[in-house]
Protein backbone atom coordinates (compact mmCIF):
# COMPACT_ATOMS: atom_id res chain seq x y z
CA UNK A 1 0.00 0.00 0.00
CA UNK A 2 1.37 3.41 -0.97
CA UNK A 3 2.05 6.06 1.65
CA UNK A 4 -0.55 8.36 0.14
CA UNK A 5 -3.29 5.73 0.42
CA UNK A 6 -2.17 4.73 3.92
CA UNK A 7 -2.07 8.34 5.07
CA UNK A 8 -5.54 9.04 3.60
CA UNK A 9 -7.10 5.99 5.25
CA UNK A 10 -5.47 6.78 8.58
CA UNK A 11 -6.56 10.41 8.39
CA UNK A 12 -10.14 9.40 7.47
CA UNK A 13 -10.19 6.81 10.26
CA UNK A 14 -9.01 9.23 12.96
CA UNK A 15 -11.36 12.04 11.90
CA UNK A 16 -14.18 9.55 11.35
CA UNK A 17 -13.83 8.19 14.88
CA UNK A 18 -13.89 11.73 16.27
CA UNK A 19 -16.99 12.61 14.25
CA UNK A 20 -18.74 9.40 15.30
CA UNK A 21 -17.93 10.19 18.92
CA UNK A 22 -19.31 13.74 18.65
CA UNK A 23 -22.39 12.56 16.72
CA UNK A 24 -23.07 9.93 19.35
CA UNK A 25 -22.56 12.54 22.10
CA UNK A 26 -25.03 14.90 20.40
CA UNK A 27 -27.58 12.10 20.00
CA UNK A 28 -27.10 10.84 23.58
CA UNK A 29 -27.34 14.31 25.13
CA UNK A 30 -30.40 15.16 23.01
CA UNK A 31 -32.11 11.91 23.97
CA UNK A 32 -31.23 12.48 27.64
CA UNK A 33 -32.66 16.01 27.48
CA UNK A 34 -35.82 14.79 25.71
CA UNK A 35 -36.37 12.13 28.34
CA UNK A 36 -35.76 14.55 31.20
CA UNK A 37 -38.09 17.14 29.68
CA UNK A 38 -40.81 14.57 29.03
CA UNK A 39 -40.62 13.22 32.59
CA UNK A 40 -40.87 16.78 33.89
CA UNK A 41 -44.02 17.34 31.87
CA UNK A 42 -45.47 14.05 33.11
CA UNK A 43 -44.74 15.08 36.68
CA UNK A 44 -46.39 18.47 36.23
CA UNK A 45 -49.46 16.88 34.64
CA UNK A 46 -50.01 14.37 37.41
CA UNK A 47 -49.43 16.94 40.16
CA UNK A 48 -51.90 19.33 38.48
CA UNK A 49 -54.60 16.66 38.37
CA UNK A 50 -53.84 15.51 41.87
CA UNK A 51 -54.18 19.01 43.35
CA UNK A 52 -57.38 19.63 41.38
CA UNK A 53 -58.83 16.41 42.75
CA UNK A 54 -57.80 17.11 46.36
CA UNK A 55 -58.88 20.77 46.28
CA UNK A 56 -62.38 19.76 45.02
CA UNK A 57 -63.05 16.99 47.44
CA UNK A 58 -66.34 15.26 46.86
CA UNK A 59 -66.86 16.52 43.29
CA UNK A 60 -68.76 14.47 40.89
CA UNK A 61 -67.21 12.46 38.12
CA UNK A 62 -68.89 14.73 35.56
CA UNK A 63 -67.18 17.81 36.98
CA UNK A 64 -63.79 16.06 36.89
CA UNK A 65 -64.33 14.98 33.30
CA UNK A 66 -65.31 18.52 32.30
CA UNK A 67 -62.12 19.85 33.90
CA UNK A 68 -59.99 17.33 32.09
CA UNK A 69 -61.67 18.12 28.77
CA UNK A 70 -60.92 21.78 29.27
CA UNK A 71 -57.21 20.95 29.58
CA UNK A 72 -57.01 18.61 26.61
CA UNK A 73 -54.78 21.11 24.84
CA UNK A 74 -52.08 20.31 27.43
CA UNK A 75 -52.67 16.57 27.52
CA UNK A 76 -50.13 14.03 26.30
CA UNK A 77 -50.64 11.15 23.86
CA UNK A 78 -51.83 7.97 25.57
CA UNK A 79 -51.77 9.76 28.91
CA UNK A 80 -52.54 7.60 31.94
CA UNK A 81 -52.57 8.92 35.54
CA UNK A 82 -52.98 6.90 38.74
CA UNK A 83 -53.05 8.30 42.28
CA UNK A 84 -52.72 6.46 45.64
CA UNK A 85 -53.21 7.88 49.12
CA UNK A 86 -50.81 7.46 52.02
CA UNK A 87 -52.39 4.05 52.80
CA UNK A 88 -51.66 2.90 49.21
CA UNK A 89 -55.39 3.03 48.42
CA UNK A 90 -56.29 3.85 44.83
CA UNK A 91 -58.09 7.18 44.75
CA UNK A 92 -57.85 7.97 41.04
CA UNK A 93 -57.31 6.12 37.77
CA UNK A 94 -58.23 7.85 34.51
CA UNK A 95 -58.43 4.75 32.29
CA UNK A 96 -59.05 1.05 32.25
CA UNK A 97 -55.37 0.33 31.94
CA UNK A 98 -53.71 -1.84 34.53
CA UNK A 99 -52.60 -0.13 37.71
CA UNK A 100 -49.16 -0.49 39.36
CA UNK A 101 -48.71 -3.46 41.66
CA UNK A 102 -48.54 -2.88 45.47
CA UNK A 103 -44.90 -4.02 45.69
CA UNK A 104 -43.95 -1.35 43.14
CA UNK A 105 -45.73 1.30 45.23
CA UNK A 106 -43.83 0.24 48.35
CA UNK A 107 -40.47 0.29 46.54
CA UNK A 108 -40.73 3.94 45.42
CA UNK A 109 -38.39 6.16 47.41
CA UNK A 110 -39.30 9.59 48.67
CA UNK A 111 -36.10 11.09 47.26
CA UNK A 112 -36.08 9.60 43.76
CA UNK A 113 -38.45 9.39 40.82
CA UNK A 114 -39.03 5.91 39.49
CA UNK A 115 -39.18 5.69 35.69
CA UNK A 116 -39.82 2.98 33.16
CA UNK A 117 -40.26 2.51 29.43
CA UNK A 118 -42.27 -0.07 27.55
CA UNK A 119 -42.53 0.04 23.76
CA UNK A 120 -43.53 3.63 22.97
CA UNK A 121 -44.88 4.40 26.44
CA UNK A 122 -42.78 6.06 29.14
CA UNK A 123 -43.85 6.49 32.73
CA UNK A 124 -42.80 7.80 36.12
CA UNK A 125 -43.78 7.19 39.72
CA UNK A 126 -42.92 9.29 42.77
CA UNK A 127 -43.96 10.25 46.29
CA UNK A 128 -45.68 13.62 46.65
CA UNK A 129 -46.07 15.41 50.01
CA UNK A 130 -49.22 17.53 50.19
CA UNK A 131 -50.77 19.09 53.32
CA UNK A 132 -48.80 16.77 55.63
CA UNK A 133 -49.76 13.63 53.75
CA UNK A 134 -47.67 11.55 51.34
CA UNK A 135 -49.33 10.38 48.13
CA UNK A 136 -48.00 8.08 45.41
CA UNK A 137 -48.50 9.41 41.89
CA UNK A 138 -48.04 7.53 38.60
CA UNK A 139 -48.14 8.96 35.09
CA UNK A 140 -47.36 7.51 31.66
CA UNK A 141 -47.71 8.68 28.07
CA UNK A 142 -46.16 8.58 24.62
CA UNK A 143 -43.72 11.37 23.74
CA UNK A 144 -44.76 11.54 20.10
CA UNK A 145 -43.17 14.90 19.35
CA UNK A 146 -39.90 14.17 21.22
CA UNK A 147 -39.49 10.70 19.70
CA UNK A 148 -40.08 12.11 16.23
CA UNK A 149 -37.45 14.79 16.88
CA UNK A 150 -34.89 12.25 18.08
CA UNK A 151 -35.51 9.91 15.13
CA UNK A 152 -35.13 12.81 12.74
CA UNK A 153 -31.92 13.87 14.50
CA UNK A 154 -30.54 10.33 14.19
CA UNK A 155 -31.31 10.32 10.47
CA UNK A 156 -29.71 13.73 9.95
CA UNK A 157 -26.56 12.78 11.89
CA UNK A 158 -26.17 9.50 9.97
CA UNK A 159 -26.57 11.09 6.53
CA UNK A 160 -24.33 14.03 7.40
CA UNK A 161 -21.70 11.67 8.80
CA UNK A 162 -21.58 9.68 5.55
CA UNK A 163 -21.33 12.87 3.46
CA UNK A 164 -18.64 14.37 5.72
CA UNK A 165 -16.66 11.10 5.64
CA UNK A 166 -16.61 11.24 1.84
CA UNK A 167 -15.45 14.86 2.00
CA UNK A 168 -12.77 13.92 4.55
CA UNK A 169 -11.51 11.05 2.37
CA UNK A 170 -11.24 13.29 -0.70
CA UNK A 171 -9.62 16.06 1.35
CA UNK A 172 -7.20 13.57 2.91
CA UNK A 173 -6.27 12.26 -0.52
CA UNK A 174 -5.58 15.81 -1.76
CA UNK A 175 -3.61 16.82 1.33
CA UNK A 176 -1.64 13.55 1.30
CA UNK A 177 -0.72 14.20 -2.32
CA UNK A 178 0.39 17.71 -1.40
CA UNK A 179 2.63 16.50 1.43
CA UNK A 180 3.97 13.49 -0.48
CA UNK A 181 4.82 15.57 -3.54
CA UNK A 182 8.28 16.65 -2.24
CA UNK A 183 9.15 13.01 -1.55
CA UNK A 184 8.02 12.02 -5.06
CA UNK A 185 10.23 14.77 -6.46
CA UNK A 186 13.19 13.45 -4.45
CA UNK A 187 12.56 9.91 -5.73
CA UNK A 188 12.45 11.17 -9.33
CA UNK A 189 15.69 13.11 -8.86
CA UNK A 190 17.38 10.14 -7.14
CA UNK A 191 16.43 7.87 -10.07
CA UNK A 192 18.51 10.09 -12.34
CA UNK A 193 21.68 9.66 -10.26
CA UNK A 194 24.06 7.07 -11.72
CA UNK A 195 27.80 6.42 -11.49
CA UNK A 196 28.64 8.80 -14.39
CA UNK A 197 26.82 11.76 -12.79
CA UNK A 198 27.49 11.34 -9.07
CA UNK A 199 28.10 15.09 -8.91
CA UNK A 200 24.33 15.71 -9.25
CA UNK A 201 22.65 16.81 -6.03
CA UNK A 202 19.03 16.75 -4.93
CA UNK A 203 17.13 20.04 -4.82
CA UNK A 204 14.17 21.01 -2.65
CA UNK A 205 12.21 24.17 -1.90
CA UNK A 206 11.64 23.20 1.74
CA UNK A 207 15.06 23.60 3.32
CA UNK A 208 14.23 23.81 7.03
CA UNK A 209 11.65 21.05 7.39
CA UNK A 210 12.13 17.26 7.61
CA UNK A 211 12.16 16.92 3.81
CA UNK A 212 14.95 19.48 3.64
CA UNK A 213 16.92 17.60 6.30
CA UNK A 214 16.40 14.35 4.38
CA UNK A 215 17.63 16.00 1.19
CA UNK A 216 20.67 17.46 2.96
CA UNK A 217 21.54 14.08 4.49
CA UNK A 218 21.16 12.36 1.12
CA UNK A 219 23.37 14.97 -0.55
CA UNK A 220 26.04 14.46 2.13
CA UNK A 221 25.90 10.74 1.45
CA UNK A 222 26.35 11.47 -2.26
CA UNK A 223 29.38 13.61 -1.38
CA UNK A 224 30.94 10.67 0.45
CA UNK A 225 30.09 8.28 -2.37
CA UNK A 226 31.55 10.62 -4.97
CA UNK A 227 34.72 10.98 -2.90
CA UNK A 228 34.95 7.19 -2.52
CA UNK A 229 34.46 6.65 -6.25
CA UNK A 230 37.05 9.31 -7.07
CA UNK A 231 39.58 7.75 -4.70
CA UNK A 232 38.82 4.31 -6.10
CA UNK A 233 39.32 5.48 -9.68
CA UNK A 234 42.54 7.24 -8.76
CA UNK A 235 43.66 4.17 -6.84
CA UNK A 236 43.06 1.86 -9.81
CA UNK A 237 44.73 4.30 -12.17
CA UNK A 238 47.77 4.81 -9.95
CA UNK A 239 48.05 1.12 -9.12
CA UNK A 240 47.96 0.25 -12.81
CA UNK A 241 50.64 2.84 -13.48
CA UNK A 242 52.87 1.63 -10.64
CA UNK A 243 52.53 -1.98 -11.78
CA UNK A 244 53.00 -1.18 -15.45
CA UNK A 245 56.27 0.77 -15.04
CA UNK A 246 58.38 -2.03 -13.52
CA UNK A 247 56.82 -4.60 -15.85
CA UNK A 248 57.68 -2.40 -18.82
CA UNK A 249 61.22 -1.94 -17.49
CA UNK A 250 61.64 -5.69 -16.98
CA UNK A 251 60.30 -6.46 -20.45
CA UNK A 252 62.53 -3.81 -22.05
CA UNK A 253 65.68 -5.04 -20.31
CA UNK A 254 64.99 -8.64 -21.26
CA UNK A 255 64.25 -7.70 -24.89
CA UNK A 256 67.44 -5.64 -25.17
CA UNK A 257 69.50 -8.41 -23.59
CA UNK A 258 68.11 -11.01 -25.99
CA UNK A 259 68.86 -8.94 -29.10
CA UNK A 260 72.39 -10.37 -29.24
CA UNK A 261 74.75 -12.61 -27.35
CA UNK A 262 76.30 -10.95 -24.35
CA UNK A 263 78.93 -11.60 -21.76
CA UNK A 264 78.13 -13.30 -18.49
CA UNK A 265 78.65 -10.04 -16.62
CA UNK A 266 76.00 -8.30 -18.76
CA UNK A 267 73.54 -11.14 -18.23
CA UNK A 268 74.24 -11.00 -14.52
CA UNK A 269 73.70 -7.23 -14.42
CA UNK A 270 70.42 -7.63 -16.28
CA UNK A 271 69.22 -10.36 -13.93
CA UNK A 272 70.15 -8.29 -10.87
CA UNK A 273 68.22 -5.34 -12.27
CA UNK A 274 65.22 -7.57 -13.03
CA UNK A 275 65.47 -9.03 -9.51
CA UNK A 276 65.26 -5.54 -8.00
CA UNK A 277 62.18 -4.76 -10.09
CA UNK A 278 60.58 -8.06 -9.07
CA UNK A 279 61.22 -7.37 -5.37
CA UNK A 280 59.65 -3.95 -5.78
CA UNK A 281 56.68 -5.52 -7.54
CA UNK A 282 56.35 -8.09 -4.77
CA UNK A 283 56.42 -5.36 -2.09
CA UNK A 284 53.93 -3.27 -4.03
CA UNK A 285 51.60 -6.24 -4.58
CA UNK A 286 51.74 -7.25 -0.93
CA UNK A 287 50.97 -3.70 0.17
CA UNK A 288 48.05 -3.51 -2.24
CA UNK A 289 46.68 -6.78 -0.90
CA UNK A 290 47.04 -5.61 2.69
CA UNK A 291 45.45 -2.28 1.77
CA UNK A 292 42.46 -4.07 0.26
CA UNK A 293 41.99 -6.71 2.97
CA UNK A 294 43.13 -5.33 6.31
CA UNK A 295 39.66 -4.01 7.26
CA UNK A 296 37.82 -7.30 6.81
CA UNK A 297 35.65 -8.15 9.84
CA UNK A 298 37.04 -11.68 10.07
CA UNK A 299 40.42 -10.27 11.14
CA UNK A 300 38.93 -9.50 14.53
CA UNK A 301 38.62 -13.21 15.17
CA UNK A 302 42.42 -13.60 14.94
CA UNK A 303 43.30 -10.80 17.36
CA UNK A 304 45.58 -11.72 20.24
CA UNK A 305 47.36 -9.98 23.07
CA UNK A 306 50.63 -8.44 21.85
CA UNK A 307 53.33 -6.37 23.52
CA UNK A 308 53.99 -3.09 21.71
CA UNK A 309 57.53 -2.74 23.07
CA UNK A 310 58.48 -6.21 21.80
CA UNK A 311 57.18 -5.37 18.32
CA UNK A 312 59.22 -2.15 18.26
CA UNK A 313 62.44 -3.90 19.31
CA UNK A 314 61.91 -6.64 16.70
CA UNK A 315 61.30 -4.04 13.96
CA UNK A 316 64.41 -2.10 15.03
CA UNK A 317 66.60 -5.20 14.85
CA UNK A 318 65.19 -6.21 11.44
CA UNK A 319 65.59 -2.75 9.88
CA UNK A 320 69.11 -2.38 11.28
CA UNK A 321 70.08 -5.64 9.54
CA UNK A 322 68.65 -4.54 6.18
CA UNK A 323 69.65 -0.88 6.40
CA UNK A 324 72.63 -0.45 8.73
CA UNK A 325 72.75 3.30 8.04
CA UNK A 326 69.35 3.79 9.77
CA UNK A 327 69.52 4.99 13.37
CA UNK A 328 66.47 4.03 15.46
CA UNK A 329 66.24 5.25 19.07
CA UNK A 330 63.51 3.86 21.35
CA UNK A 331 62.77 5.49 24.69
CA UNK A 332 60.10 5.01 27.38
CA UNK A 333 58.59 7.86 29.38
CA UNK A 334 58.01 5.63 32.38
CA UNK A 335 58.76 2.05 33.31
CA UNK A 336 55.91 -0.14 34.57
CA UNK A 337 55.79 -3.66 35.94
CA UNK A 338 52.24 -4.16 34.70
CA UNK A 339 52.45 -5.75 31.26
CA UNK A 340 48.86 -4.78 30.44
CA UNK A 341 49.83 -1.10 30.11
CA UNK A 342 51.99 -1.98 27.07
CA UNK A 343 49.73 -4.74 25.73
CA UNK A 344 46.91 -4.38 23.22
CA UNK A 345 44.60 -6.61 21.23
CA UNK A 346 45.55 -7.04 17.59
CA UNK A 347 47.63 -8.79 14.94
CA UNK A 348 51.38 -8.50 15.37
CA UNK A 349 52.06 -8.82 11.63
CA UNK A 350 49.79 -5.88 10.75
CA UNK A 351 51.23 -3.62 13.46
CA UNK A 352 54.75 -4.52 12.30
CA UNK A 353 53.80 -3.38 8.79
CA UNK A 354 52.35 -0.11 10.12
CA UNK A 355 55.32 0.75 12.35
CA UNK A 356 57.83 -0.34 9.67
CA UNK A 357 56.23 1.99 7.12
CA UNK A 358 56.53 4.97 9.50
CA UNK A 359 60.13 4.17 10.46
CA UNK A 360 61.11 3.53 6.84
CA UNK A 361 59.65 6.90 5.76
CA UNK A 362 61.46 8.66 8.62
CA UNK A 363 64.80 7.17 7.57
CA UNK A 364 64.16 7.65 3.87
CA UNK A 365 63.18 11.32 4.00
CA UNK A 366 65.86 12.56 6.42
CA UNK A 367 69.55 13.06 5.75
CA UNK A 368 70.53 11.87 9.23
CA UNK A 369 68.59 8.60 8.74
CA UNK A 370 67.51 8.95 12.36
CA UNK A 371 64.10 8.32 13.90
CA UNK A 372 63.24 8.69 17.59
CA UNK A 373 60.46 6.54 19.01
CA UNK A 374 58.96 7.59 22.33
CA UNK A 375 56.59 5.21 24.15
CA UNK A 376 54.28 6.71 26.74
CA UNK A 377 51.10 5.89 28.68
CA UNK A 378 48.04 8.09 28.65
CA UNK A 379 45.15 6.90 30.83
CA UNK A 380 44.01 3.67 29.12
CA UNK A 381 46.04 4.17 25.94
CA UNK A 382 49.51 3.52 24.61
CA UNK A 383 51.02 6.67 23.09
CA UNK A 384 53.69 6.29 20.36
CA UNK A 385 55.62 9.24 18.88
CA UNK A 386 57.78 8.72 15.79
CA UNK A 387 59.96 11.82 15.24
CA UNK A 388 62.45 12.64 12.50
CA UNK A 389 64.29 15.72 11.28
CA UNK A 390 63.69 15.15 7.60
CA UNK A 391 62.34 17.21 4.71
CA UNK A 392 58.86 17.46 6.21
CA UNK A 393 55.52 17.59 4.41
CA UNK A 394 54.10 20.74 2.76
CA UNK A 395 51.05 22.04 4.62
CA UNK A 396 48.86 21.76 1.52
CA UNK A 397 49.63 18.03 1.34
CA UNK A 398 48.90 17.17 4.97
CA UNK A 399 45.18 16.61 4.28
CA UNK A 400 46.02 14.03 1.61
CA UNK A 401 48.84 12.02 3.22
CA UNK A 402 46.56 9.06 3.92
CA UNK A 403 45.28 8.79 0.35
CA UNK A 404 46.78 5.90 -1.65
CA UNK A 405 49.54 6.87 -4.13
CA UNK A 406 49.47 10.50 -2.99
CA UNK A 407 53.00 11.92 -2.66
CA UNK A 408 54.26 15.38 -1.76
CA UNK A 409 55.84 17.72 -4.26
CA UNK A 410 59.17 17.52 -2.40
CA UNK A 411 59.54 13.73 -2.72
CA UNK A 412 60.64 13.60 -6.36
CA UNK A 413 63.77 11.53 -6.77
CA UNK A 414 63.04 9.49 -3.60
CA UNK A 415 61.71 5.97 -4.17
CA UNK A 416 58.24 5.18 -2.95
CA UNK A 417 54.73 4.34 -4.08
CA UNK A 418 52.61 6.47 -1.71
CA UNK A 419 50.92 3.44 -0.18
CA UNK A 420 52.65 3.17 3.21
CA UNK A 421 50.75 5.80 5.20
CA UNK A 422 47.39 4.81 3.71
CA UNK A 423 48.03 1.22 4.74
CA UNK A 424 49.25 2.33 8.17
CA UNK A 425 46.12 4.38 8.80
CA UNK A 426 43.87 1.43 7.98
CA UNK A 427 45.82 -0.89 10.25
CA UNK A 428 45.70 1.56 13.18
CA UNK A 429 41.98 2.13 12.62
CA UNK A 430 41.45 -1.65 12.54
CA UNK A 431 43.05 -1.81 16.02
CA UNK A 432 40.62 0.89 17.32
CA UNK A 433 43.47 3.39 17.39
CA UNK A 434 44.13 6.88 16.07
CA UNK A 435 46.95 8.36 14.01
CA UNK A 436 47.96 12.01 13.65
CA UNK A 437 50.72 13.68 11.64
CA UNK A 438 52.38 16.99 12.47
CA UNK A 439 55.02 18.26 10.08
CA UNK A 440 57.04 21.41 9.40
CA UNK A 441 58.64 21.77 6.01
CA UNK A 442 62.44 21.20 6.11
CA UNK A 443 62.34 20.69 9.89
CA UNK A 444 60.85 17.27 10.35
CA UNK A 445 57.73 15.19 10.95
CA UNK A 446 56.10 13.68 14.03
CA UNK A 447 53.67 10.78 13.73
CA UNK A 448 51.49 10.22 16.78
CA UNK A 449 49.72 6.87 17.27
CA UNK A 450 47.28 6.09 20.08
CA UNK A 451 46.34 2.45 20.76
CA UNK A 452 44.05 1.16 23.56
CA UNK A 453 45.82 -1.07 26.09
CA UNK A 454 44.44 -3.83 28.33
CA UNK A 455 44.61 -1.90 31.63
Amino acid sequence: MKIRTRFTLLFALIVGIMLCFFSFAIYYLSEDYRQEDFHSRLQNRVIEKFEFLINNNGITEDLLVNHINENNLHSLTNEHITIYDENNKLIYNDSDASVPKPELINSISKQKIYSWSEKNVEGIGFKHLYQGKTYTLFASATDKHGTSYINNLKKILTIRLIIIMLIIFVSGWIFAGYFIKPIINIVKQADNITSPNLSYRLKTKHVKDEIGKLTTTFNKMLDRLETAFTIQKRFVSNASHELRNPLTAIGGQIDVTLMKDRKNEEYRATLESVSVHIRNLTTLTNNLLELANNDVDTLYQDFEEIRIDEILWNIRDEIMKQKPDCNIKISFEEITDNEKFLTCKGKAKLLEIAFTNIIDNACKFSNSKTVKINVGLEKEDILLLFTDQGIGIPESYLNHVFEPFYRGSNTHGISGKGIGLSLTQRIIKLHSGKIFIHSILNKGTTVKIILPNLS
